[in-house]
């Protein structure tokens, strides 16, 4: 290997390392960026709270009853036979 090829070598660690600290800086100014506004778009801290809570899609969906016999309804695993 020559001295060349080792300093290009060293450069392409150097440069790869330079672009995941600059997307990990990135990250977290648009993840406080986020917060931010989020806490600030709130018309009270209950609103805010929300804001970060994950969304579950079983809770988000409102599960109904079965009206008849030949409505659909949300069937689970368990209800069919």
């Amino acid at each position: 290997m020559t001295d060349i090829q080792f300093i290009a070598g060293v450069f392409t660690v150097g440069l790869c390392a330079a672009g995941v600290l600059v997307y990990r800086i990135t990250r977290v100014q648009q993840d406080t960026i986020r917060d931010l506004t989020n806490k600030l778009m709130a018309k009270d801290y209950g609103e805010y709270k929300a804001y970060q809570q994950p969304v579950n899609e079983e809770t988000a969906k409102p599960k109904r009853k079965r009206m008849s016999y030949w409505d659909d309804g949300d069937e689970t695993e368990e209800e069919v036979q």
